[in-house]
């Protein structure tokens, strides 16, 4: 009895999945054939067609439904640029704002690289949507890449204490090649040049001048080198999907959190946005919608921040600040290879490393060093005797003093003043007591000790930048960087540090925890 029980359960379950299946089977259908019988024309519909479609009118919409979706798609991925007289008056607003900003963050994407002949990502002819079409990606040489003019007018913003931060998601290292430094600057997604060790505390870096991430994939960065100081192996610091991002450089996080919060006005060139619209405090999404910072976008595609943004510029990159920059009245400077800080910062492979790439190097700007004539060589010997001649007068003048002073006379013989009824001892009797004990009314001014200049940490910086401490690169033992960066927060040119989600990491999760601890 048992058995035949369990047999006939069996037997309506099996029923009951074929009826599922079945009923699925036919809706798949019905929606095929209704898809298909839209398609046509009122015209060309046969009466057994439009007799389909009025009794399946709740699978109809669903179809449009779906049709309307995929146009929506569509007209996203499209890339429309406004009209000239239309660009002009954004240009003008964009530039409006930007006078007015006391605090400029700008996020930049692929689409400010496009014009040094470096592909971006969702455009019409971007990486994933090639892929995504079968097409081939093609070859694309990074090293001959150089910073473009949306880079460098940039980089004059930050010259002109207007710009604030700039958060990166580009890998091409093209923002610290045109000068911006390394305390302003957040690279998200890290720096094709360079790799780090992990193993030292903090953790040590080393410019390459070529892309160190030949040998790297998603949770495998071991570039196949090792630290000179602890024998490690050193690791690139790009961030793939699915990953986070813990580096305090190039990554940092937290200056990027930090300059979001202090931010008015937000600019995104070149993003699509839809990576870093997963981080809420990039938004000041804990703030009122009334106290946020007024957002710009100039992008030519779609972005999921378009209805939150103040004005949104659907044109390049270049030509949009091309046009700000000139209603800003700010000059553009052009892109100087012997200025980029990549090629005096670099560290250099040793003997037992050149093998460990086959990636091609950056050029070299070529140094010019003039040669000495003999007029030159002969001023130099002068200069030298001369400097060397007044230095023995110096040390003559000091020694052939007044045969008065030479031997001074001892105490007892200025004895004799007393009996003479002077208050005061001749100064023919003891040479040695000074006029202002005779006269207290004379003042000798303080001749003022000149303070021993600091020494630059890095010459580049110095001659460049006018900065004492190093503005791209972690030296060991650079103490200066930290002092600088206070008395600067102390004058007010960089804000005080915020307290910061740790290890924020992908799609918002430590922002989230922070919350969460907080309540």
């Amino acid at each position: 009895m048992e058995e035949t029980s369990n047999e006939k359960f069996l037997s309506r379950r099996r029923s009951a999945a074929l009826k599922a299946f079945k009923v699925k089977d036919e809706r798949v259908a019905t929606l095929k054939k209704v898809a298909a019988i839209l398609q046509k024309s009122e015209i060309e519909r046969t009466a057994e067609e439009t007799g389909i479609l009025i009794s399946c009118s709740d699978v109809v919409k669903e179809v449009n439904l779906r049709q309307e979706k995929r146009d929506k798609i569509k007209a996203r991925l499209e890339e429309v640029e406004d009209a000239p007289e239309i660009l002009e008056e954004k240009c003008m607003r964009l530039a409006a704002a930007i006078s007015r900003a006391t605090s400029l963050a700008v996020y930049t994407g692929a689409g400010i690289s496009t014009a040094a002949s470096i592909p971006d990502y969702r455009g019409t002819n971007g990486v994933w949507t090639r892929m995504q079409q079968g097409k081939d990606i093609g070859n694309h040489d990074l090293s001959q890449a150089e910073p473009t003019l949306t880079h460098m007018a940039l980089y004059a913003l930050y010259k002109a204490r207007v710009l604030k931060h700039v958060v990166s998601q580009n890998c091409d290292g093209l923002h610290l090649r045109s000068g911006i430094p390394r305390n302003l600057l957040s690279e998200v997604h890290g720096n094709m040049y360079v790799e780090v060790c992990r193993a030292c505390k903090p953790s040590r870096e080393y410019w390459r001048l070529f892309d160190v991430t030949e040998k790297t994939a998603r949770y495998q960065h071991h570039t196949g080198r090792l630290c000179h100081r602890c024998n490690s192996m050193l690791q690139d610091s790009i961030v793939h999907f699915g990953e986070r991002g813990s580096l305090p450089w190039p990554i940092n996080w937290n200056g990027a959190t930090r300059a979001a919060k202090q931010a008015d006005v937000i600019l995104c060139l070149g993003s699509s946005l839809k990576v870093l619209k997963k981080y809420p405090w990039l938004w000041q999404m804990d703030k009122p919608v009334q106290k946020r910072a007024s957002l710009y976008i100039v992008n030519l595609q779609w972005t999921p921040k378009d209805e939150n943004a103040v004005l949104k510029i659907n044109g390049k990159c270049d030509e949009v600040m091309r046009k700000v920059m000139s209603h800003l009245g700010l000059d553009i400077p052009q892109y100087n290879r012997t200025k980029d800080p990549i090629f005096f910062h670099a560290v250099k492979l040793q003997n037992g490393e050149r093998l460990s790439t086959t990636q091609p190097c950056l050029e070299e700007p070529p140094i010019k060093k003039e040669p000495l004539s003999q007029s030159s060589d002969e001023n130099v010997e002068c200069t030298v005797r001369q400097t060397t001649d007044d230095k023995e007068e110096d040390c003559v003048s000091t020694v052939t003093t007044d045969t008065t002073t030479a031997y001074p006379a001892p105490f007892f013989t200025a004895l004799p003043f007393l009996s003479m009824g002077l208050p005061f001892p001749p100064m023919y009797m003891y040479p040695q007591l000074t006029p202002v004990f005779y006269y207290p009314f004379i003042q000798i001014p303080n001749t003022p000790t000149e303070a021993p200049k600091p020494k630059p940490a890095c010459s580049f910086c110095m001659e460049h930048e006018g900065s004492l401490s190093c503005l791209y690169y972690q030296r060991d033992g650079d103490i200066t960087s930290n002092k600088t960066e206070r008395k600067q927060e102390e004058e007010g040119t960089i804000h005080a540090p915020i307290a910061s989600p740790k290890n924020p990491g992908w799609f918002g999760k430590g922002y989230r925890k922070g919350m969460k601890k907080k309540r």
